[in-house]
């Protein structure tokens, strides 16, 4: 509804309880009588009174509680004037009281009012019973108790379901808004796992491209062109895919439905993981069981790719050219996997930050599986247990 046909409203609203009201007070002897008075003097006085009441009833639905104490402070000075109280400006008064129970009453504020109606019923009440001894003017206050209860009773049986809905609706808001921070707080979860998405992929590929090259440069024998093409080619093919998972990372961080699982790579790729090593120079052996048997649940399959992966290029970088072992072992509800290598107490420790097996382990105990990382005897070992999935393993005949 506009403003203009709101304030429309309100004026024709006002002007038919104008006339209504005077012609209440046409009416001889209609009103309640506080002391004697002429009858030109009530009629004109009762005319006047409504007239400015009405005025103020116009300002109702912008100052409701101003109205409502205006309309007393008039009542109060026609009872001065003529003895008497219409009950036309009764009437404008119950409409403003009516108005401010609607428009300002709050859960808290209505309680009070119910009171305050509920004492003016009872004062009524006990009024009608104690008619017979009672003065005339406290008898005459029971048509405004009444009128007040009423009023008020009216007012807030109106304005309840109001209250309830506004009630619902902050609700309705605070559940969506801790539903958003949740959501906020589930996306930044997910974000830091694809900040260790980006460690473990980029670095996967920078660590094959330095073994590729240090097997290249350590050759004692002079490379034949075929061999360094090829070389170069696995180098190109690994900067390449460095580059495609970093533009994916880009991607999936400015993306807000982020899926960092399909960035992973798991047990299936450790195969070609292996062999990629062994290219490079690093000899890998392996032992235990076959990798192909090994049936892991699908986060604990990536948990152990990224396991054997970092165990491989922390070989990698700390003791270049030392023999590696990979053992698996495959129990009815877990798959153990061990790598061991010879630790080189000299070795470059710029060349790792620690995030990757802090990370490492988290991912592990995130798959349901535990990770121990030992250095003794001047060998590093890296060991993982991992839960199978319920089909457990396939064994080959």
């Amino acid at each position: 509804m506009s403003p203009a046909r709101l304030t429309s409203r309100v004026v024709w609203i006002t002007v038919a309880y104008v006339i209504v009201a005077i012609g209440l007070c046409l009416v001889p002897r209609v009103g309640i009588e506080w002391f004697p008075a002429s009858s030109t003097r009530v009629l004109a006085g009762g005319i006047l009174a409504v007239i400015v009441m009405g005025g103020v009833h116009l300002f109702r639905m912008r100052w409701p509680a101003s109205v409502a104490i205006l309309g007393i402070g008039v009542m109060v000075a026609e009872v001065a004037l003529t003895g008497t109280t219409s009950v036309g400006t009764i009437l404008i008064e119950c409409d403003a009281l009516y108005n401010l129970v609607l428009l300002r009453s709050s859960a808290r504020s209505q309680r009070i009012l119910s009171i305050i109606a509920s004492v003016c019923l009872a004062l009524a009440g006990l009024g009608m019973l104690l008619e017979s001894v009672l003065p005339v003017p406290l008898m005459q206050m029971n048509v405004l108790l009444l009128a007040a209860a009423v009023t008020l009773w009216w007012g807030i049986t109106v304005r309840t379901p109001t209250i309830e809905a506004e009630r619902e609706r902050e609700r309705a808001a605070l559940i969506a808004e801790a539903a958003e921070a949740k959501q906020r707080e589930a996306l930044a979860t997910e974000r830091m796992q694809i900040s260790r998405e980006l460690h473990d992929t980029i670095s996967g590929h920078l660590s094959a491209i330095a073994m590729q090259s240090a097997a290249a440069t350590a050759s004692p024998d002079p490379l034949d062109a075929r061999d360094l093409t090829e070389r170069l080619s696995r180098v190109r093919g690994l900067s390449l895919a460095a580059m495609a998972d970093m533009r994916k990372m880009i991607d999936v961080l400015r993306s807000d439905t982020a899926t960092p699982s399909a960035l992973s790579q798991n047990w299936s790729a450790v195969a070609e993981l292996i062999e990629l090593t062994r290219a490079a120079g690093v000899p890998v052996t392996l032992a235990g069981d076959d990798l192909d048997i090994v049936r892991l649940d699908p986060l604990a399959s990536v948990a152990a790719f990224n396991v054997v992966r970092e165990a491989l290029l922390n070989a990698t970088k700390h003791a270049p050219g030392s023999p590696v072992t990979v053992d698996v072992r495959v129990g009815d509800e877990q798959a153990s996997i061990t790598v061991t290598n010879p630790y080189a107490e000299q070795h470059d420790r710029a060349a790792s930050s620690g995030y990757g097996l802090l990370g490492l382990s988290e991912r592990v105990r995130l798959s349901g599986g535990d990770l121990e990382i030992d250095r003794e005897n001047a060998t590093w070992t890296v060991r993982a247990l991992l839960p199978l999935t319920t089909q457990g393993v396939e064994r080959h005949a």
